[in-house]
């Protein structure tokens, strides 16, 4: 059970947030806390003895880190920041199946052990309010990760206002329908691209990655949406995770803009441990080499993956010297293709499921052979997914801000106008979603899988 399967929406949810809100306030922690254990005990059972472990751990280490002065706090720190990284290494790597949400439970106890240590927050006294902040379901899944301290006190009393609610709900309804209506309708065409063992052309190639370009940013934005959407109905404010990445001009500006609580917590927690920009130009790009290496392993132990933090990596430490200074001279329109296609050739290396299948596509991306070009076009390219295309590209860019723009200029009419069209544009997209759902559209989110 995942936040857009079925039965989360049809049953779980409805449930969980009739007993929330029948419930008084000072309990609604617990609720909160009950929902969590019942869902990941739904999702998956057989990791739930190691999340309860791993709550108790971090719970104990960070009271005694709090007690501790000096040496005996650093080296309590070490042990459960050791501890943590064992726990995901053994089960990720170790060849077994791993706890649901184990890559981002972990690296948010880490957080919490070493903002303790460092002194910026104090230990949690109560075990129920920080497993609640641990296992908060939203966010179980696959994030974003959350830091512990904005989430304890808004866990003892949860008060969600009506502006909470109301836009909780739409968060919710534009995330399950960026999930099943552009993720999911993209999915196809890409999968048909990176499945095929031979005779990809050209074109099918590129109109492949492109699709999985759009999937990947609609399905795991998607998912963030929903998350910080359920979170917002319970008064719990999750970190947004998504800024509009593809409108960006820079490998550095495209990570300040995608899987923001991933690449904040690598910076917090590792590229300023190890010195940031502070130390000299070879040493800083070393510290970045070493942080992306460890962001591709992160997602997964293959080459693949390590070669694509590494991809990411040398563009970071390139963009900090003469070529970095070159780009940022030159137009706006240049820079956002270089970062398109640097960022396009490295969703190669995530999406193919080896080495030599990214050999092969990369191959395929610059063949310029026309055999098979119409396969690309008359089987797969149907039009609804090249619509589903052309929607994924205009939304992508940062409407938002000028829908909001718009409203402000005209007051309160538009205001007034504008929630209500929210309210119609809500029960259109989870009217089209549920249909989506019931054609047996249901496909699990990406980074589930992480």
């Amino acid at each position: 059970m995942l936040l857009d399967s079925p039965i989360f929406l049809y049953y779980f949810l409805p449930i969980v947030l009739a007993v929330f809100y029948l419930s008084p306030p000072g309990a609604r922690g617990l609720v909160l806390l009950g929902a969590s254990a019942v869902y990941f005990a739904l999702a998956d059972a057989a990791g739930l003895p190691v999340l309860a472990a791993a709550i108790l751990g971090n719970y104990l280490l960070g009271r005694l880190i709090g007690r501790g002065q000096g040496k005996a706090r650093e080296c309590l720190t070490a042990v459960g920041v050791a501890a943590n990284l064992g726990l995901l290494a053994g089960y990720k790597y170790g060849g077994g199946a791993s706890p649901l949400g184990i890559s981002f439970f972990t690296f948010g106890a880490i957080a919490y052990l070493i903002d303790v240590s460092r002194g910026g927050l104090a230990p949690e006294r109560s075990l129920s309010r920080f497993a609640a902040a641990m296992a908060f379901f939203p966010k179980i899944t696959a994030g974003p990760i959350a830091r512990f301290g904005p989430l304890f006190p808004e866990l003892v009393r949860p008060r969600p206002t009506f502006e909470d609610v109301r836009q909780g709900a739409w968060r919710v309804a534009v995330g399950l329908a960026k999930k099943t209506l552009v993720a999911g309708t993209l999915a196809p065409l890409a999968d048909a691209a990176f499945g095929r063992s031979s005779g990809l052309d050209m074109g099918t190639a590129w109109l492949g990655l492109a699709c999985y370009t759009a999937q990947i940013y609609y399905d795991f934005s998607g998912y963030t949406d929903m998350a910080v959407g359920l979170g917002r109905l319970f008064g719990v404010h999750l970190p947004e995770n998504f800024e509009h990445p593809y409108v960006s001009r820079s490998v550095r500006e495209f990570w300040r803009r995608w899987h923001i609580s991933l690449s904040s917590w690598f910076r917090d927690y590792l590229y300023i441990p190890l010195g940031g920009g502070r130390c000299a130009p070879w040493r800083v790009q070393a510290n970045l080499l070493i942080v992306f290496a460890l962001c591709g392993v992160w997602h997964g132990a293959t080459l693949n993956f390590l070669i694509w933090g590494l991809w990411h990596g040398v563009f970071l430490s390139l963009e900090r010297t003469a070529f970095g200074r070159w780009l940022d001279a030159r137009p706006a329109a240049l820079r956002h293709a270089y970062l398109l296609l640097s960022v396009m050739l490295g969703w190669v290396l995530f999406r193919a499921t080896d080495f030599a299948v990214s050999a092969r596509y990369f191959s395929a991306l610059f063949s310029f052979s026309t055999e098979g070009f119409a396969y690309t076009w008359m089987v797969d390219a149907t039009r609804q997914r090249l619509t589903a295309l052309a929607v994924a590209v205009l939304f992508a860019m940062p409407l938002d801000r000028l829908w909001t723009g718009v409203c402000g200029r005209f007051g309160d009419r538009a205001a007034s106008v504008a929630a209500t069209g929210q309210l119609v544009a809500m029960a259109g997209l989870l009217a089209a979603s549920a249909m989506i759902m019931a054609a047996g559209g249901y496909a699990p989110f990406i980074y589930a899988r992480f």
